[in-house]
C-alpha cells in the first residue's frame, strides 16, 4: 500500500510532554481543563518518595532525563513541562532545563517557578502573598528563590504537609479560606504553589474576594505554553492571567520562552 496515501501528520497541533511526579493526582486534570483542544499532551511519571522534603525532591535530579526519554520518543515535542514546583526549587531551574534538553533538545522547557515569575512580570506584580502546602524548609527556599528574582513575599501561609499523598487531598475550600485570610495591604498578587494542589477551581473566587490577581503553578505553565503556541488568546474561568493575552511568542528575562 502506498504510504503517501495512508499516512498524515502525527496528531496534535502543539505537542506537550509532561513529566509528573509518580504520586501527583492533579496536574493532568488541570492541564486538560485549561489547554485548548489543539494541544496534545503526553505524560510520563518520575519516581518520587512518600515524603515531600528537599532531600527527596533533589533525588529526582539524576533520573529526570530518563523520565523525559519515556515521553513519546517517536514524536517531536514542542514543549516539555516539569510538573513540580518544589522539585524545581530543590533541583534548580537551570539544572531542570539541562536535564530535559539532554533528551528533548528542540522543545521549549517549562517549569512552574519560571512560569510563575513570567506571570508576575506580565501582571506587574512585585509584592506577593504566597500559599503553599509545604513544610517551612521548602517554603523558605521558595521565598528566597523568588526574592533573588526580584519578587518580595509580603505574607505567607504554609500548610506544613510532608506526606506527598496528602497534598492532593487539601480541599479547594481550605485553599480559598487560607488565601483570603492573608492581608492584601501593599500586595500586588497572590501565588498558590504546587502542581498537586487543588486550587484551580477557586482561583477566580480568591480574586473576587481579595481584589488581587491569583497565579497558581499549573495555571502559570498553561499561560506560558499557550502564549508560546499562539493557539488562543483567552481561557476564561481560571483567573485574570488567562483572560486575555497576546497570541505571540515572547521572550522573558527568567529565560525559557523564545
Amino acid at each position: 500500500m502506498d504510504a503517501s496515501k495512508i499516512f498524515g501528520n502525527s496528531p496534535g497541533e502543539y505537542r506537550i510532554g509532561v513529566v509528573a511526579l509518580a504520586n501527583d493526582q492533579v496536574i493532568e486534570r488541570d492541564l486538560v481543563r485549561m489547554l485548548p483542544r489543539e494541544a496534545l499532551t503526553f505524560t510520563t511519571r518520575i519516581a518520587f518518595g512518600g515524603h515531600c522534603t528537599l532531600e527527596q525532591l533533589a533525588n529526582m535530579a539524576p533520573v529526570l532525563s530518563d523520565a523525559v526519554d519515556l515521553l513519546n520518543p517517536e514524536v517531536e515535542l514542542d514543549a516539555v513541562v516539569f510538573g513540580c514546583t518544589s522539585g524545581t526549587i530543590a533541583i534548580g531551574p537551570d539544572n531542570v532545563r539541562s536535564a530535559i534538553r539532554k533528551s528533548s533538545p528542540k522543545a521549549i522547557v517549562v517549569n512552574p517557578v519560571e512560569a510563575a515569575c513570567a506571570a508576575f512580570d506580565h501582571l506587574g506584580a512585585k509584592r506577593l502573598n504566597m500559599v503553599t502546602p509545604y513544610e517551612s524548609e521548602i517554603a523558605d527556599l521558595m521565598a528566597h528563590t523568588f526574592s533573588e528574582r526580584g519578587f518580595e513575599i509580603v505574607n505567607r501561609l504554609d500548610f506544613g504537609i510532608t506526606g506527598s499523598a496528602d497534598i492532593s487531598r487539601v480541599t479547594p475550600e481550605a485553599i480559598f479560606k487560607v488565601a483570603t485570610s492573608l492581608s492584601t495591604r501593599g500586595v500586588d498578587a497572590t501565588f498558590v504553589s504546587c502542581t498537586d494542589f487543588q486550587s484551580l477551581t477557586v482561583l477566580e473566587s480568591i480574586e473576587t474576594a481579595t481584589g488581587l490577581p491569583v497565579i497558581s503553578s499549573n495555571q502559570a505553565m498553561v499561560w506560558q505554553l499557550v502564549t508560546h503556541s499562539g493557539l488562543t488568546n483567552s481561557i476564561p474561568g481560571y483567573g485574570r492571567l488567562l483572560e486575555n493575552f497576546e497570541k505571540e511568542k515572547t521572550t522573558h528575562q527568567q529565560g525559557e520562552i523564545t
